[in-house]
């Protein structure tokens, strides 16, 4: 219909028509349900039982309305101005929901300090550290512990720590939890979200955090792990009003002040003292100022100048302590027998040992020179170390479990990519060896022809030779040499005894023999390694002893052959 200019007060009944009820009914495909009578357009919806009615002042509103419905958009000064909110619906994953008595066996796992079984059980479900809304997983309902408050109460194991807030920190656990194809980027921030709610989120009963638990039970090594992660709160209240600060050991029988004030200085702002290296060895390393989270390094400030990265670093400490570490590890030890220096009986000094190698160690060895002394210094202060392996891509610290447990993994996938290729040779050596029987079974079927032509030219010739009153006669040629095309066949066997002798595991960090890398890492890995948990490890570093005896033999006799004693006559005159 064509509606009349309108009144004043005249309203529009707009009425919208889906397009399966406009299609059913062709007649009034191309009609504007706008009617100025509501019985009208009351009418028209009992027609379409899916039409829509709406009351407007305007007729181009209405207008609107009919033709495309709620979706039409509004002559509406405020509609453009009003930002639209985007809901983002929470993803589903991939992982069905442990039950009570799962959650119940998980968390004695963590208190039995089963550190292994707790890495397989989380990257086999998330959901055991998940919980719904990317929240923390509850272990225990009452107190409403998760896997973290658990970890510090029970087993105040700092390895265990940061097993779980490495776990729920890394992208790729929370990728895995999900399981779909967006980018990394997008499970960062979710995996910082985690980790935070980890470190900080109270239980039900004090309003405590693990912070809360580590002080108050007087956990030196679980509060300096905790205080390590950079979203780690400080000062957060518990039910009483009380800091980690205000609790130290306060759940401690025996009164340790040495350990409150340790535990005091930890909760101060913390510092870490770094090894700075080019990032193309154009410059010599430096041990850098200390540092902390809150005022981090300034590096690269120069364009032009080499570009700079941190590969080891020692913390936290107090700023007290990094200025010390750092003085002690810019300046070496004096050597044995200077004075001025107190040399205890094992020829150690300070806690350092072999003052003289230290020296010799950050001259000598200039691509783990300054971390060999470093690590060294991190035991004596007991202060956490970590430091970057370029065939790891990641910071670690090889002489504990985590550090150890990449090592072995690292190895492992080493010895599974070998053991692929050498199962591909192996194939292609069985093939070669069944080409060479079919030769050689052709070539004694021949060999076996000729000898028969022998026998039959023999008894021919055997009544001629009666004749002959004793004449001898030379005897048939044997048979002749392969030929060149023939003598491929022993060559060919040549190269299976070399195929054979060259299949053999390859265990070495980089390549088939040791390199640099490998013994800086026998260098800076236990004496004892556990052949149970590391048997890759421990394997690794059964070669290396013999690789270095070898080298030792081999320097030792070099020695021996530029000592005066074996050099020639004329030379020993002038010595």
């Amino acid at each position: 219909m064509e509606p009349s200019l309108p009144a004043a007060n005249t309203v529009f009944h707009a009425v919208y028509v889906p397009l399966e009820d406009e299609i059913a009914d062709d007649d009034e495909s191309q009609v504007l349900h706008i009617y100025r009578d509501k019985l009208e357009a009351l009418k028209v919806i009992k027609k379409h039982k899916k039409g829509r009615l709406k009351t407007f002042k305007t007729l181009e509103e209405a207008q609107e309305f009919a033709r495309n419905g709620l979706e039409s958009v509004l002559v509406n000064p405020l509609a453009n101005s009003v930002p639209k909110i985007v809901v983002t619906e929470e993803k589903s994953s991939n992982f069905k929901a442990p039950k009570p008595q799962n959650l119940t066996q998980f968390r004695k796992i963590i208190e039995y300090g089963d550190i292994e079984n707790v890495r397989k059980t989380i990257w086999d479900n998330p959901r055991y550290l998940i919980g719904s809304g990317d929240t923390p997983a509850i272990l225990h309902e009452g107190c409403r512990y998760n896997a973290l408050h658990i970890a510090v109460k029970s087993t105040q194991s700092p390895q265990m720590c940061e097993l779980i807030l490495n776990t729920v920190g890394d992208p790729a656990f929370v990728k895995l939890f999900y399981g779909d194809a967006d980018e990394m980027r997008t499970y960062v921030d979710r995996a910082s979200i985690l980790q935070d709610l980890y470190l900080n989120t109270p239980d039900k009963g004090l309003n405590e955090t693990p912070l809360h638990f580590a002080t108050k039970f007087g956990l030196k090594d679980c509060v300096r792990t905790l205080l390590s992660y950079q979203q780690c709160l400080k000062t957060p209240l518990n039910k009483y009003h009380q800091t980690p600060g205000d609790i130290i050991c306060s759940r401690k029988s025996m009164d340790d002040k040495n350990l409150i004030n340790e535990i005091r200085g930890l909760l101060e702002e913390q510092y870490y003292v770094p090894v700075l290296r080019a990032a193309d060895n154009s410059l010599q390393p430096v041990i850098g100022e200390p540092f902390s989270p809150a005022s981090p390094l300034k590096l690269n400030t120069n364009p032009i100048s080499p570009r700079v990265e941190v590969k080891a670093f020692a913390g936290p400490m107090t700023m007290a302590q990094a200025l010390e570490f750092r003085k002690k590890w810019k300046t070496p030890p004096r050597i044995l027998g200077t004075p001025n220096k107190k040399i205890n009986s094992s020829g150690d000094c300070n806690g350092l040992r072999s003052p003289g190698l230290n020296l010799s160690l950050r001259i000598q060895d200039m691509e783990k020179g300054l971390e060999r002394v470093g690590r060294e210094l991190a035991t004596e202060y007991h202060v956490s170390w970590k430091e970057y392996w370029p065939f790891l891509k990641d910071f670690a610290d090889l002489r504990c479990v985590e550090g150890l447990t990449k090592l072995e993994d690292y190895l492992k996938r080493q010895i599974q990519e070998n053991t692929k290729s050498l199962s591909a040779l192996e194939k292609s050596f069985m093939n070669l060896f069944e080409a060479n029987q079919t030769k050689n079974k052709e070539k004694l079927d021949d060999l076996c022809d000729q000898f028969q032509s022998l026998i039959l030219e023999s008894e021919k010739g055997s009544d001629q030779e009666t004749e002959d009153d004793g004449e001898f006669v030379t005897p048939p040629s044997s048979p002749s040499r392969p030929s060149n095309n023939e003598s491929s066949d022993s060559s060919d066997e040549d190269d299976m005894d070399l195929a054979d002798d060259s299949i053999q595991e390859d265990i070495f960090l980089e390549g088939k023999t040791p390199s640099k890398i490998d013994f800086a890492v026998f260098a800076a890995i236990p004496n004892d390694i556990d052949l149970d948990k590391y048997p890759y490890t421990y394997r690794w570093r059964h070669e290396m002893q013999l690789q270095s005896k070898d080298a030792n033999n081999a320097n030792n006799m070099n020695n021996c052959l530029r000592s005066p004693k074996n050099l020639p006559y004329k030379k020993k005159l002038f010595i």
